[in-house]
């Protein structure tokens, strides 16, 4: 049997409310619970009420091979449990990075060197 970590919704339409749960993999996101290790409230003001888990189960569900989903593995890191199954959040896009101001000068001399030997 593989076990992940990861998140089931519930609440209402515009208020989701997440609980964390250790549930098999082959199950869907709302299916059968094996253990049920904390919840996750992203509309909650308060930081130290957003998140509330059981990292000690966590740590035990991890090392028994428990796969956590990338955004258990941010919210378990965010909360201070350190493991090695943790999976850091993939990178997006990387960003394109500004051309010097030396290059861009340079580029229009040259143009205009060709401009003029052109009409000469």
């Amino acid at each position: 049997m593989s076990v992940k970590l990861r998140l089931s919704r519930h609440g209402r339409t515009n208020r989701a409310f997440f609980r964390l749960n250790a549930i098999e993999s082959r199950a869907p996101r709302n299916g059968r619970v094996i253990e049920d290790l904390g919840h996750y409230d992203p509309i909650e003001k308060d930081k130290a009420k957003q998140v509330v888990v059981n990292l000690d189960r966590c740590r035990y569900w991890l090392d028994h091979g428990a796969v956590p989903s990338e955004t258990v593995s941010s919210l378990l890191k965010r909360n201070g449990l350190e493991h090695k199954n943790l999976k850091l959040p993939k990178p997006g896009k990387p960003k394109a990075a500004p051309a010097a101001p030396a290059a861009e000068g340079e580029k229009k001399e040259a143009e205009g060197e060709k401009k003029v030997g052109a009409t000469a």
